[in-house]
């Protein structure tokens, strides 16, 4: 299974992604959602009470050396100029529950943080509750290198960050930042599970 990790969309770009063989997962009755989830599996099926303007999750099941498995994978974007910490409710809520449940999780994530960690040049103040999040839970940071994940004008940056289950660690391979155009100021990023 090959995951394309693009995690903010404006209004515009989310109705154009009406691709035959694809179900647009994204939350319904917003006016400009900001994270969707287009995958190419027809028996997906979204998360709806974990699913909001910045977050949409989706439950996919594939196989793995022939046992099925359950994979929650998440689109999430954490506004830049929240009033609120970061991560968001929503976020911890997904992540709480897939621990409870025992479901392996994927989240791309539009950070909006700035940390070395993984790979921005600059630090902001976002960065410090994201990581207390990350380390008091079974996540690990999935990104590989500092190319940058945003491009907009003369600016280039790491916000863009990949988080997967520690049971998934060993799953997911060829962690990239794909030099393709993507239509939009955050490049794709791309690994396999």
């Amino acid at each position: 299974m090959a995951l394309i990790q693009e995690t903010w969309y404006s209004e515009r770009h989310i109705r154009g992604l009406n691709i035959p063989g694809y179900t647009l997962f994204s939350a319904g009755g917003i006016d400009t959602p900001r994270a969707c989830i287009l995958p190419r599996n027809e028996t997906d099926w979204m998360l709806p009470g974990f699913s909001c303007r910045d977050l949409v999750a989706v439950l996919m099941k594939y196989n793995e050396d022939g046992a099925e498995r359950r994979l929650v994978v998440c689109s999430a974007y954490l506004p830049y100029d929240s009033e609120d910490p970061t991560p968001s409710k929503e976020f911890e809520e997904i992540v709480r529950y897939c621990e409870g449940e025992n479901l392996y999780l994927v989240i791309g994530c539009d950070s909006n943080a700035h940390r070395s960690v993984w790979g921005s040049t600059i630090l902001n103040d976002r960065w410090e509750a994201l990581v207390e999040f990350i380390n008091s839970s079974n996540m690990e940071i999935l990104n590989q290198g500092n190319e940058p994940t945003f491009y907009s004008g003369c600016r280039l940056e790491v916000v863009d960050i990949t988080l997967g289950s520690f049971a998934l660690l060993e799953s997911i391979t060829s962690w990239e930042v794909s030099s393709q155009p993507s239509l939009s100021d955050h490049r794709h990023i791309l690994f396999t599970l």
